[in-house]
Parts: structure tokens; C-alpha cells; sequence
């Protein structure tokens, strides 16, 4: 699996492009807003956007899901217990952090363990509660998109609507860390990780 990193977004977040190289169909994570590089990445490398994936949904992670969204006829993922903050911008932060209202509506809400295809690769989503209730990482291919639930040597806040200390930390223990050490944690902002290189070195957990 091909996989690009995009910095954007008003505070910096990492917009994931992930494709199958064989079938070429592909994944947006947490677009952060419409930028046209990753636009024209899609139309060159002729990937299909299959999904928009969204880890959570806090305003800096969904700024350009619409955008692509509808340039591409790709299908919206969310976590079920994500509902109630995509649809609502006072719960969303996206005033706050990008300067309009954004309410969204998944297209597909999906639970613990569900999977999605990319050819013949398998994508499993993992909820992971306590930066928001309806947090997730997605897992395939040895590499994890983290969202906010951890960064690297540090942890999502838990201060927002639908944070939770405790349980960010128990969906780190229980979850994350039960995946193999040398994972590639990608996470919503700030650099790329493993799971070993945070089992060791990250004073949160």
C-alpha cells in the first residue's frame, strides 16, 4: 500500500492518501481542507477514491471531506459514536479552528472490528475513545492511522466535548499497543511513529 503525507489545515494536520498499487483504489484520511496537490496526486496516479476516512471528528480533521467528497464520488466513513459531532459544529470545534460551521453526515458509520477493502488489502477500523466518544485508528499493511488518540511521545487532548483521560489511555493500552512493535503509527499531527518507539518512550503511557 502507497501511502503520502499531506501537512494542511489551519494547525497542521496530517491528511493521509493511501492506495492498493495493484487495483489503484484508494483512501483519503482526515482531509483537514480542500488543497489541490492532493487533488491532482489523485488524478495522476489515477487512484479511485474509495472512502474518506475520518478518525474523529474535530473541525481540523474534516475542512475538505465535501470537497473531495464530491470531486471524487467517494463514500464518507465514520465511527458510529462520531454521529452526534460531525453533525453539530458547536461540538465539532470547526468555527474555532477553521473559521466556519462545518456539519457533516457519514455516509457509512461503522463499529469496532468492522473492515473495508482496497483490492485485495483489508482495512479494520479500531475504536479508540477518549480524545472524542467516537474516536478511531484504522489498521492494515502494518501501519496505523492514529488520528489524535496518539502522537508521537505524547496523547490526544482530552479537554473537548466527548474527551475522556482515563479511557484515551486504556483505548492506548488495551488497543493500540496490542498490535505488533514495529507498527507505523501515522498520526493526526506531529510525526510519524511506531508502536515500540512509544511503548518506550512515551511519559503518557
Amino acid at each position: 500500500m502507497k501511502i503520502e503525507r499531506y501537512i494542511i489545515g489551519n494547525i497542521q494536520t496530517n491528511t493521509y492518501l493511501a492506495y492498493d498499487e495493484e487495483s489503484k483504489e484508494g483512501i483519503l484520511v482526515d482531509p483537514a481542507a480542500y488543497a489541490e496537490v492532493i487533488s491532482e496526486k489523485i488524478k495522476e496516479e489515477k487512484i479511485i477514491l474509495k472512502y474518506i476516512i475520518l478518525t474523529h471528528g474535530h473541525g481540523d480533521h474534516i475542512g475538505g471531506v465535501k470537497q473531495y467528497a464530491e470531486e471524487f464520488k467517494a463514500k464518507i466513513i465514520a465511527h458510529i459514536d462520531e454521529k452526534e459531532m460531525l453533525n453539530r459544529s458547536e461540538f465539532n470545534l470547526s468555527r474555532e479552528v477553521e473559521g466556519m460551521d462545518i456539519s457533516l453526515e457519514a455516509d457509512i458509520y461503522v463499529k469496532d472490528k468492522d473492515e473495508l477493502k482496497l483490492g485485495d488489502k483489508t482495512l479494520t477500523c479500531l475504536h479508540t475513545p477518549g480524545h472524542s466518544h467516537g474516536g478511531m485508528c484504522i489498521y492494515g499493511e502494518g501501519v496505523m492511522f492514529c488520528g489524535d488518540t496518539i502522537f508521537k511521545h505524547s496523547i490526544g487532548r482530552t479537554d473537548f466535548y466527548g474527551g475522556d483521560y482515563r479511557t484515551l489511555i486504556n483505548s492506548i493500552k488495551d488497543v493500540i499497543f496490542n498490535f505488533p512493535e514495529d507498527t507505523v503509527l501515522l498520526p493526526g499531527h506531529m510525526d510519524i511513529s511506531t508502536i515500540g518507539d512509544e511503548k518506550r518512550g512515551n511519559p503518557f503511557v
